[in-house]
């Protein structure tokens, strides 16, 4: 775990910390993976009620999803001067460091803390002597143009995701 991302950065007081076991951030999970569907789920011709049972039912499948196809990831909840504003879900194996999930809430995006948290992040691989991965959706261009921004490079298309990698020798 890193401990304290960036102290000196524009950003400072970035840090991680474990996911609770015990779900007191559930409802900060729940809150920020709702704020990442919430361009998506604006789309979609259903009431409030209905856009609040089916978000409750993908937030269920994802969290079960991560956490039986991802074992031994560590599950981590970023801070910001003590308060919760994303996660970061990191699977080490034996050949590279997967990044399985960066979400951030929508006011700590724009502002160069994705950036900072995973240049801070890409010290374990580096230091690993290991690649590193990630999938995006296509049409995901933030993220995109902030993977590019770190070194990523596409490595296999899984349409409608690509897969990127990073390598501290590339």
């Amino acid at each position: 775990m890193l401990s304290n991302l960036s102290p000196t950065a524009p950003v400072g007081g970035l840090t991680l910390r474990p996911e609770a076991e015990d779900g007191r951030d559930e409802a900060f999970l729940f809150a920020l993976f709702a704020s990442v569907k919430a361009p998506e789920m604006a789309l979609m011709p259903i009431d409030d009620c209905a856009r609040g049972y089916l978000l409750r039912m993908q937030y269920r499948s994802m969290t079960a999803s991560y956490r039986a196809g991802f074992p031994n990831a560590r599950f981590e909840i970023v801070e910001q001067d003590c308060e919760p504003i994303g996660r970061l879900v990191t699977d080490v194996q034996p050949d590279h460091v997967y990044y399985v999930d960066v979400a951030l809430l929508p006011h700590a995006r724009g502002r160069g803390i994705g950036t900072a948290l995973m240049r801070a992040a890409l010290d374990e691989p580096r230091r690993l002597g290991i690649p590193c991965r990630v999938k995006v959706m296509s049409d995901n261009v933030a993220s995109l143009r902030l993977w590019a921004r770190l070194g990523f490079t596409p490595r296999a298309e899984m349409p409608p995701q690509i897969e990127l990698e990073w390598s501290a020798t590339a």
